[in-house]
């Protein structure tokens, strides 16, 4: 007897399981961070990127967008006590052209390298600081777009003694931010 019930109350999950994988958005992009040095001093600045990697067939709008009905991309950074925001990069988009849209749009294909710079306040005692940062974009393919999306995200700094010798890590990926 309670084989017979359990068959259509596996059934019935099944079915929910299939129409929420149906429904939900499609992941179309992973966000790596990195930081520019191992640590950094009080009082003084570190640059961290975040490396957008958009799935094939797909784009995000870019920072600047003329059409009012889509959402254009970006990068927000929580400043506090201890940070300050003082510049944020992002690179030159692509021009693109789509049916949804009259106006040419500026959109980001494939990977994308965005920067921040950010000041640690010279009062921050050394240890653990931790980067509250969101990216908000919106995702479209060459006929629809989806809603957009905020991905959240949280950087760990390292705050070092002014004696410390620091260290500059992913050149690679920093050479490709154009900080002014």
């Amino acid at each position: 007897m309670h084989r017979i019930l359990l068959w259509p109350a596996s059934l019935f999950f099944f079915i929910l399981l299939g129409f929420a994988t149906i429904t939900g958005q499609e992941e179309v992009l992973e966000v790596k961070t990195f930081v520019s040095q191992d640590g950094v001093h009080p009082g003084g600045t570190v640059d961290v990127a975040f490396l957008i990697d958009i799935i094939p067939g797909w784009h995000i709008n870019g920072p600047q967008l003329a059409d009012p009905y889509l959402i254009s991309c970006a990068l927000m950074i929580e400043e506090n006590d201890a940070v300050e925001v003082k510049e944020i990069f992002y690179p030159v988009p692509e021009t693109e052209t789509y049916s949804f849209s009259e106006e040419e749009l500026q959109v980001y294909e494939g990977k994308a390298v965005l920067g921040a710079r950010v000041r640690v306040s010279e009062s921050r005692s050394p240890g653990r600081l931790v980067l509250k940062a969101s990216f908000l974009y919106q995702a479209c393919d060459n006929v629809s777009c989806m809603a957009p999306e905020t991905l959240e995200m949280e950087v760990p700094l390292e705050v070092v003694p002014a004696s410390r010798k620091i260290r500059y890590t992913h050149k690679d990926i920093f050479a490709q931010i154009e900080f002014r």
